[in-house]
């Protein structure tokens, strides 16, 4: 790579790093806290938690990393027009269309890793967490690690322990178990063991009482004593296995194959839709930065400052996102509109390569002259 070419792909690359790590650090936290209310109510380890913070970072990486890419170009070629180092460049002899070649690699590069994120690493850290999630949330044992306090292993399902005594044995024990609304069930016993099982945890508990509330009759409290109940405390849990999956856990090949019979509960447009998104989506890693270069560069020769000009290209970079995200929703009702998809990061590359060349720069140039 020339010297020039480099100096521009470095001038490129910090600020893109920098972004990065910005944005990573806004949009994590912001998707995190639904995870954060998941593994407290769980009971669950620092180290769970750290594990679902690695899960999530392709997934924000995905989305960031077209923006950062945008931004990035959009700083550099600002900060060196701003400084004339183009202007220097273009009194050389270097034309619009040889400035491409730096911001092209640059591009490029991110879009592969854009491409090795939607097809392959996303889908699969994707799939893992939600198994994951679903696994604690199933792993009601977790809960009974600590004495003094209520937890929600699961939606319905309340579980409090006064304090452990020997390995295994707990004391002063509470179950309240709304999982079935016909059925309410609240437990207390002095003691109890949990017992685990394939598939299956067990509360045996000593000593206590079982009230239960009916749906068909509400007025009405049963009461039950017990000197020995066991009672399944997985009932109704989800499970990893059984779980549906969803859409953005599926790699290409997956929800390209799906036919109008193997929607399960969901329309074929959603995976349409969720395929051709990763597959457009890295197509905008090119398309933003080469707008970010045309819009700065075609107006080189202005006198009055480039403010306008980023703004500009802001407002047609977002609008082009945003038209392609509503294209994906328009596919999910209908599978046959995926090809409208690549329709906008294509447009904005032809328009940023119209505008680099020759008979572009000839006549916006042409154009501001006259104002």
């Amino acid at each position: 790579m020339p010297r020039l070419d480099r100096y521009i792909f470095a001038q490129i690359a910090w600020p893109f790093f920098f972004f990065v790590l910005v944005f990573t650090g806004v949009i994590w936290l912001a998707l995190s806290l639904r995870i954060i209310d998941t593994v407290v109510a769980s009971g669950q380890s620092a180290n769970v938690f750290l594990e679902f913070v690695a899960l999530l970072i392709p997934k924000v990486l995905v989305i960031v990393f077209p923006v950062s890419a945008f931004a990035a170009a959009l700083y550099a070629i600002n900060r060196l027009h701003s400084e004339s180092e183009i202007q220097v460049m273009f009194a050389s002899g270097i034309s619009g269309q040889r400035l491409m070649r730096p911001v092209l690699v640059f591009a490029m590069l991110v879009m592969v890793a854009m491409y090795a994120l939607t097809t392959t690493i996303a889908p699969l850290a994707q799939r893992t967490m939600l198994d994951r999630i679903s696994e604690i949330r199933g792993d009601v044992a977790a809960a009974f690690l600590k004495p003094g306090t209520f937890m929600n292993p699961e939606p319905g399902l309340t579980v409090y322990l006064r304090a452990m005594a020997k390995p295994g044995e707990m004391l002063g024990v509470f179950v309240h178990d709304e999982r079935d609304p016909a059925n309410v069930v609240t437990y207390s016993a002095e003691r109890a063991y949990l017992i685990n099982e394939p598939d299956q945890e067990r509360l045996v508990m000593f000593d206590g009482i079982a009230q239960s509330v009916s749906a068909e009759d509400p007025g009405a409290l049963s009461i039950l004593r017990f000197d020995q109940l066991g009672y399944d405390l997985t009932s109704g849990a989800g499970g990893g296995g059984g779980r549906a999956r969803k859409p953005s856990e599926m790699s290409i090949s997956e929800l390209l194959s799906v036919g109008p019979e193997d929607t399960r509960g969901r329309t074929l447009g959603d995976y349409r839709a969720e395929a051709h998104e990763a597959l457009s989506g890295p197509l905008y890693a090119i398309a933003l930065p080469f707008l970010a270069l045309a819009f700065i560069i075609g107006n080189q020769n202005r006198r009055n400052g480039l403010t306008g000009q980023v703004a500009v290209a802001v407002i047609v970079g977002v609008g082009l996102r945003l038209i392609g995200l509503a294209l994906k929703s328009a596919t999910s009702n209908e599978a046959a509109l995926w090809p409208l998809m690549y329709v906008p990061p294509v447009a904005g590359i032809a328009l940023a390569f119209w505008m680099l060349s020759s008979s572009g720069m000839s006549a916006r140039l042409q154009l501001f002259r006259v104002r």
